[in-house]
């Protein structure tokens, strides 16, 4: 819990003339250039890219002044993350109505496993819909099974994997589940310390599910997704299965920076922003085959850096301030999870903690979202700051649909107050052309991005982080 904010007045920060934003916008692009290029093969865990990434990164904020973050002389700057990778091998799936088999063709049902075997014997299938059901549903031995709604249900896949359930089915076109089949055939990562047994997942191709004797008696009850008053529904459908996969030891790395603070026994503020990608995401004989990240999140990593350096070259500050630079957020927030697991400080002693992901979207002169709004007990000083810069602040519609899918939702579910503050989340059609052409996808790449709003954001950023690592402004945490 939070101690009520100081009387301190809240004055407009001084402006930043137009050479210095020109300045922060050039060496923005710099950042991604690199951190996007070929060279770095995608950032992903485990790999060569992973290693030129985090070398890039401490060698630029060794250069700002910042010092390691970690606490731990064993491990200065780079905090091991220990991971299990599973490499599908093979597997088989049937379905069985009161009819008898239904038989798909083998090109429609795709499955993938997460350990070493997965064995399934007749588990009855559970229609959930397009969107997670107001109340929870028991899915211990059941087959939960919902249409692919777009990169939103990347999460809620994985959420269903981990509730229990014998197995995860999704529904989808050919065309729908295609980058999900590419992104599983590469293997699917978790933390070596999570011991909870993960469903294997399903893809079936709606069209030729629909298509069989056996499902069309009930192929009504897809349509019911749409209803407001839907609810969860028992399909007289079981599915067996029986999926191998590898498993390997994947150790990968969070990156922890520090800017010592007058006071460290004030407490600290965190910066965050995740610099893991896909890495190598086509296979061989495509024309590109490297999905570079350069939105998601080169451009949260280049505006942690440059926030940094601000920083440093600004007056010294209260309280210390923490950079972290997470892994394997694309599989789960899985370096978050370990931060909080094991972190460098208490976290109690965290006032705030502010994620930068997917910053280069919006033009200058938009307004920002929060997302995190609510949930986190210094709302309305964050609220106060943003309005004393100047900018807006949109409403969360589309802010809300991403609070569980960064990096933030992991520290908030540890009592870390956090928010993620941007520009790109205030404009649902920009935010949704990205997602459609570009998420996740080799056309992410440094060609027509936006850094007008991202360099905005970083000055925004740099109000909120010196107002909430002055001890004055903004009292410490309450033990």
């Amino acid at each position: 819990m939070l101690l009520a904010s100081a009387c301190a007045p809240m004055t407009r920060p001084t402006s930043v003339p137009g050479g210095d934003a020109r300045a922060i916008e050039t060496a923005l692009s710099r950042h991604i250039a690199v951190l996007s290029s070929d060279a770095f093969e995608g950032r992903r865990p485990g790999t060569e890219g992973e290693a030129k990434t985090l070398r890039y990164l401490a060698e630029e904020w060794q250069a700002i002044g910042l010092e390691s973050g970690t606490n731990d002389p064993a491990n200065p700057w780079y905090a091991p993350v220990d991971l299990v990778l599973s490499m599908p091998s093979s597997g088989s799936v049937s379905f069985t109505a009161s009819a008898g088999t239904v038989n798909l063709p083998a090109d429609a049902v795709t499955v993938f496993g997460t350990q070493r075997r997965d064995l399934v014997r007749d588990a009855p299938l559970l229609f959930v819909g397009n969107v997670a059901p107001v109340e929870p549903i028991e899915l211990v031995g059941r087959v939960p099974m919902l249409n692919y709604a777009g990169p939103a249900s990347f999460e809620r896949i994985e959420h269903l994997a981990s509730s229990g359930a014998s197995a995860v089915l999704v529904m989808g076109s050919k065309a729908d589940l295609a980058p999900l089949i590419e992104a599983r055939s590469h293997g699917a990562y978790r933390l070596a310390s999570d011991d909870r047994p993960l469903a294997p997942v399903v893809l079936v191709v709606r069209e030729a599910a629909l298509a069989q004797p056996g499902v069309k008696p009930f192929a009504g009850r897809f349509l019911d997704a749409d209803r407001p008053d839907f609810k969860p529904t028992a399909l007289p459908l079981t599915l067996s299965l029986d999926t191998r996969a590898q498993l390997s030891d994947v150790r990968t790395h969070n990156l922890i920076g520090r800017l010592p603070g007058r006071d460290p026994a004030a407490g600290a503020v965190l910066v965050l922003s995740h610099w893991d990608h896909f890495g190598v995401c086509r296979p061989e004989g495509s024309p590109d085959r490297i999905c570079n990240g350069a939105v998601d999140n080169a451009s949260g990593l280049a505006m942690m850096t440059e926030l940094a350096r601000l920083l440093a070259r600004g007056p010294r500050l209260d309280r210390d301030v923490y950079f972290l630079a997470t892994t394997a957020e694309e599989w789960g927030l899985l370096g978050t999870h370990a931060f909080a697991a094991e972190p460098p400080l208490p976290l109690s002693s965290l006032v705030g903690a502010f994620n930068l992901d997917t910053g280069a979207l919006a033009p200058r002169g938009r307004p920002v979202a929060v997302v995190g709004q609510g949930l986190a007990p210094f709302d309305a000083e964050v609220r106060r700051v943003i309005e004393a810069t100047g900018r807006q602040i949109a409403g969360d519609a589309t802010a809300v649909r991403f609070l569980r899918r960064q990096d933030g939702w992991a520290l908030l579910q540890a009592d870390v107050p956090t928010v993620l503050v941007s520009g790109s989340y205030a404009d649902e059609e920009l935010l949704d052309r990205f997602l459609r052409t570009r998420y996740h996808q080799p056309s992410d790449t440094i060609e027509g991005i936006e850094l007008g709003g991202a360099t905005e954001d970083v000055l925004l950023h740099l109000a909120l982080i010196r107002h909430f690592a002055d001890k004055g402004r903004y009292p410490p945490r309450a033990e």
